[in-house]
C-alpha cells in the first residue's frame, strides 16, 4: 500500500497540467520556485486550498479557499475531491491517476476568471524565479506558454520547487521541387525554381506539444509570390495510422485580413483542438502560391514561416527561396564576325512540352514571361539592332526558340534552337542568320552568254547561205 501511494505521488509530479505546490510552516514564510521558466511568459499563482499544520508538523488539513468554493462544490472540482461536513478536503483515490490529474488542471485553469491572483511573474530571461512570502496552501500556477508543469503536494515542504514542462513547439518549412536532384528528399527542399505563372507548393511541418496554448502559424511571402488562398491549405495529422485531416473552423482558421505583422496569412489553431491533444502531435501543413510578375530574378522570392504560442514564445523563421531566371537572345548575320544585333527576326519561345510561352513586352530589348492570362501578353518577340533580347521569368529548364519570320534578305531557320537555362543568368543564345545565294542579274554574265550563242547562230546561218550560193553558181 505504501509503495502504491509513492507511485501515485510520482505520477502526480510528472503529469499535472498546471503547477501546484503545497507549502507548510509559518504563514508568509513559504516559497515556490519555478525552474526552466521562459522569457516573456506570464506565470500567475492562485491559492486553491488553505492548509493548516500543527506545531509539530505531524498533522495537517486542507479546506477550500473561499475564492474556489463554487469550483469545488458546484463546478468541475467536485469530481476530484471529497469535502466532509466540517469542510475538510481529501482527494478521491479514483482521481489520482495521470489522466484525471491532467483533466483537473485544465478544469482549474478554465475557472481562474475572477479568482484572486496571489502573485504574478514575467521573467525577463529564461531560467528560474521564486514566488516568496507565501502562506501554506495548495497552489495553482498557470503559464501563458502552455499548461504542462509538475505538482508538489508535500505539506512539510516550505520551499517547494516545480519545473516548467511546456517544451517548445517546432516548425520546419520546405518547398516542392520538380527536380529530384535539387531536392533534399522526396521532392521537398529549401529552394526551388519556377517560371512566372507557375504554382509553387509549400510544406510546413509542425510539432505541437501536449498542453499547447494560443498556437498560431505565421507565413510571410515575398512580393513575387501570391498566396493561393485558404482553399489551398490542408493540414494532415501524421500521428494517426491513416492520414487524417484537420477541419477548418473546428480545428483551425485561416486569417488573411487585418494582419499587422507583415504576414500574408495566419493559421490559428482553436483551443478546443489544442486541448484535445493527449500526446506530442506532428502536423503537415501544405499550401500554395503563384510566382507572379514581381519575381526577383537576382535574389529569388523568400517564403518565411514561424510558430507563436502563449503570449510571447515563438520559433525562429524557417525560410525557403523560389528562384526564376533569364537568358539573352543574340540574332546576327552569319557573315558578321563582330556579331552585331540583327533586327527583324521573329521568334516564339516554347517550353519543354512544346507549349508557346506567352510574353509581356517590357521594352524593345526586354520581355518577361506573362503571369497566366495577363492582359497584353504576346506569342512572340522580334529582334532589334539596338541590343540583345533578354527573356526574364523562365524556369531552370529546357526551352526552344522557333523562328517564325526571318529578317528581309535572310533565310528563315528550318530547325528550332535549343535553350537550356543556366542558374547563372548569364546565358546568351546566339542565333546566326545566313543570306540566300545571289542569283544572276540583268547585264551580267548571265545575258552575255545569250549574246554569244546568238552571234554564233547568225554566223552559222551566213556561212550556210554563202556555201549554198557557190554551189548554185557552179551548176
Amino acid at each position: 500500500m505504501k509503495q502504491a501511494k509513492k507511485f501515485a505521488s510520482f505520477l502526480l509530479a510528472l503529469v499535472m497540467v498546471f503547477a501546484m505546490a503545497t507549502t507548510a510552516f509559518a504563514a508568509g514564510t513559504n516559497s515556490i520556485t519555478v525552474n526552466d521558466a521562459q522569457k516573456g511568459e506570464t506565470y500567475k499563482l492562485y491559492k486553491m486550498l488553505d492548509l493548516s499544520v500543527n506545531e509539530a508538523n505531524t498533522a495537517y488539513s486542507y479546506t477550500v479557499n473561499s475564492d474556489w468554493d463554487d469550483f469545488f462544490t458546484n463546478g468541475a472540482g467536485k469530481d476530484y475531491v471529497d469535502i466532509d461536513i466540517q469542510g475538510y478536503v481529501t482527494w478521491k483515490e479514483s482521481k489520482k491517476d495521470a489522466v484525471s490529474m491532467e483533466a483537473f488542471g485544465k478544469a482549474a485553469a478554465a475557472a481562474v476568471s475572477g479568482k484572486t491572483v496571489v502573485a504574478t511573474e514575467t521573467p525577463t530571461a529564461d531560467g528560474s524565479f521564486t514566488f516568496l512570502n507565501l502562506d501554506a496552501g495548495y497552489y495553482l500556477i498557470t503559464s501563458t506558454n502552455g499548461n504542462l508543469a509538475i505538482v508538489d503536494t508535500t505539506p512539510t515542504n516550505p520551499a517547494a520547487t516545480v519545473n516548467e514542462k511546456n517544451v517548445d513547439h517546432t516548425l520546419d518549412k520546405k518547398v516542392q521541387e520538380d527536380s529530384q536532384a535539387e531536392a533534399e528528399g522526396n521532392g521537398w527542399g529549401k529552394s526551388n525554381s519556377a517560371q512566372i505563372g507557375d504554382t509553387v507548393n509549400f510544406q510546413t511541418t509542425i510539432t505541437l506539444k501536449k498542453g499547447a496554448k494560443n498556437v498560431v502559424m505565421h507565413d510571410k511571402m515575398g512580393n513575387g509570390l501570391t498566396f493561393s488562398g485558404a482553399n489551398s491549405v490542408k493540414i494532415a495529422d501524421l500521428n494517426s495510422n491513416t492520414t487524417a485531416y484537420l477541419t477548418e473552423e473546428t480545428d483551425y482558421t485561416v486569417v488573411t485580413t487585418g494582419l499587422t505583422d507583415g504576414c500574408d496569412f495566419e493559421i490559428r489553431f482553436t483551443q478546443t483542438y489544442l486541448d484535445s491533444l493527449t500526446t506530442d502531435t506532428t502536423l503537415t501543413v501544405t499550401y500554395s502560391a503563384v510566382l507572379n510578375e514581381n519575381a526577383d530574378i537576382t535574389a529569388g522570392e523568400k517564403n518565411d514561416a514561424k510558430l507563436t504560442w502563449g503570449e510571447k514564445s515563438e520559433t525562429e523563421w524557417s525560410e525557403t527561396v523560389t528562384k526564376t531566371y533569364q537568358f539573352d537572345v543574340l540574332k546576327y548575320a552569319a557573315n558578321d564576325t563582330e556579331k552585331n544585333p540583327l533586327a527583324g527576326a521573329t521568334f516564339q519561345l516554347k517550353d519543354a512540352s512544346g507549349n508557346v510561352v506567352k510574353l509581356i513586352k517590357v521594352s524593345n530589348t526586354e520581355y518577361r514571361v506573362a503571369n497566366g492570362d495577363e492582359p497584353g501578353a504576346v506569342d512572340s518577340f522580334t529582334t532589334v539592332d539596338s541590343g540583345k533580347i533578354v527573356i526574364k521569368g523562365v524556369d531552370l529548364d529546357k526551352y526552344t526558340l522557333v523562328e517564325t519570320a526571318a529578317p528581309a534578305g535572310y533565310n528563315q531557320l528550318k530547325d528550332p534552337v535549343d535553350v537550356t537555362v543556366l542558374d547563372t543568368n548569364a546565358l546568351t543564345v546566339e542565333v546566326p542568320n545566313a543570306t540566300g545565294t545571289e542569283l544572276p542579274s540583268t547585264g551580267g554574265m548571265g545575258t552575255t552568254i545569250f549574246y554569244v550563242v546568238g552571234a554564233i547562230l547568225v554566223i552559222g546561218a551566213a556561212v550556210l547561205l554563202i556555201t549554198k550560193k557557190r554551189m548554185s553558181n557552179r551548176r
